[in-house]
Order: structure tokens, then C-alpha cells, then sequence
């Protein structure tokens, strides 16, 4: 339990150290997911960094999460689900993020 509280302080600590300066150095501080294409997100992906696309990719998960009410998180899940993601918007640009998260995520 001492471990856990532990790591559970390094994570917070590391999170408030690094947000603001990931804000700072990202180009979009803000998205609205309500109208964020599949490619809006794949050219941000190409433009930005690995941490930038973890944080939308982990959000998706959480949104779909909540929809389906799903409380575990398998990391083989998630790698797949980000690639049937980026494999479906590479193919349906015009199509919204969120929607494609679902018909991608929710099987």
C-alpha cells in the first residue's frame, strides 16, 4: 500500500510539473471534440509529439469508458484500439474523432 501511495505522489507531482508546460508547447491548447475530424487529429499527429497524442488517445478511452462503462484498462486493448483508430481515420478524414472512437473502440 506505502508503494502505491507512493507512486500515486511521483504521478501527481510529475503531472503538475508537466502540464503547463506541455500547454506552453503545444499548438492547440484546446479541443473541441464535438468537431475534431479524424484529420484535424492525424495532422496534429504528424506535427506533434508522442505525449500530445497519448493524452488524446487516453482521453478517447476515458469518454468511451464512460459510454460503455468499462473500468479496466488493458494496455494490449488500448495499442489496438489506437491503431484500428488511426487506420479508420487514415481512410475517413471527414469523419468526426469521437465518432470514429466509438465505432472503433465500442465492438
Amino acid at each position: 500500500m506505502k508503494k502505491l501511495s507512493a507512486m500515486v505522489a511521483v504521478l501527481s507531482l510529475a503531472l503538475i510539473v508537466s502540464t503547463p508546460a506541455q500547454a506552453r508547447k503545444s499548438r492547440n491548447e484546446v479541443i473541441n471534440f464535438g468537431s475534431y475530424t479524424c484529420q484535424a487529429f492525424l495532422e496534429e499527429a504528424a506535427q506533434g509529439s508522442e505525449e500530445d497524442v497519448g493524452i488524446v488517445l487516453m482521453w478517447l478511452d476515458g469518454y468511451l469508458s464512460g459510454i460503455s462503462g468499462d473500468t479496466v484498462f488493458n494496455m494490449k486493448e488500448f495499442g489496438e484500439f489506437s491503431e484500428r483508430l488511426a487506420e479508420y481515420c487514415s481512410r475517413h478524414g471527414n469523419v468526426r474523432l469521437l465518432d470514429a472512437a466509438e465505432r472503433k473502440g465500442i465492438e
